[in-house]
């Protein structure tokens, strides 16, 4: 009877780890990982450490800081990731709050940015977008729609289970997002991590600075904190896969929604 008892608990654990019901789920679970803004420390210290686990990221790029300062990367140093198979993405071109912008400023923003990436590293760069300060508004989503075939948003209602993307719930437009700060920690990452798995939903995790923290705020992880996190990644069992891989792979699955 004991047993059967531990038995029974465990699969009700599995079950409502997650917090879904079992019509959220994918048809497997899902993994990104993503750097915003294109700072130089990303290919020093986290490259490196993606290379050691065999981790694929989507980079988030500010068009107009590529070879523009010391704290962000050059044209080479993305291509070194581009060259590895991480996907190349679009941040805009001078991180600007979109919804302040007059719409001939915002259609340059997200214009400008995708060609000056794709002149840089070819036509299947710049697909995916995510907004500055993940700020967006109805006006902004409809100009991105024009150009790119998905854009991460954020969300983050408070709740444990806030920041999942789920098979009821997708907008391949408001892709939710689990933002890794400073005081984030490897277990935080991993009880992330084992709810996916749980419910077969799609989590993807944010970085910005790695090993610095030239910006002065609270996005900035440790080196040996990004080691850990993406050993957990490997070790997850869950796909990991860019966030255009993701976008393209679930979209058939939520086509009818």
């Amino acid at each position: 009877m004991r047993k059967l008892l531990t038995l029974l608990a465990s699969v009700v654990l599995v079950m409502t780890l997650g917090g879904f019901t079992p019509a959220d789920g994918f048809d497997r679970g899902l993994i990104s990982v993503t750097f915003d803004d294109g700072w130089t420390s990303q290919h020093q210290n986290a490259l490196p450490v993606l290379d050691k686990y065999g981790i694929p990221a989507t980079m988030y790029i500010i068009s107009g800081s590529v070879n523009d300062q010391p704290a962000y990367m050059t044209q080479a140093q993305i291509q070194d990731f581009a060259d590895r198979g991480h996907e190349i993405a679009s941040h805009s071109v001078t991180h600007p709050h979109l919804r302040d912008l007059s719409p001939a400023q915002l259609t340059a923003e997200l214009e400008e940015s995708q060609a000056t990436l794709r002149q840089m590293f070819g036509p299947s760069a710049a697909t995916s977008f995510a907004s500055p300060y993940a700020e967006y508004s109805d006006a902004t989503l409809a100009a991105i729609r024009q150009l790119y075939t998905n854009h991460r948003a954020f969300d983050d209602d408070g709740t444990e289970y806030s920041g999942f993307n789920t098979r009821t719930t997708y907008d391949a437009y408001t892709l939710r997002v689990k933002f890794v700060e400073s005081t984030t920690s490897t277990a935080t990452v991993q009880g992330w991590i084992d709810a996916a798995k749980a419910d077969n939903v799609w989590l993807i995790l944010s970085y910005h600075e790695v090993g610095e923290n030239i910006g002065g705020g609270v996005y900035t992880t440790d080196t040996a904190v990004l080691d850990a996190d993406m050993k957990a990644v490997r070790d997850s069992g869950l796909a990991v896969v860019t966030v255009a891989q993701g976008a393209a792979e679930v979209l058939s699955q939520t086509s009818g929604n």
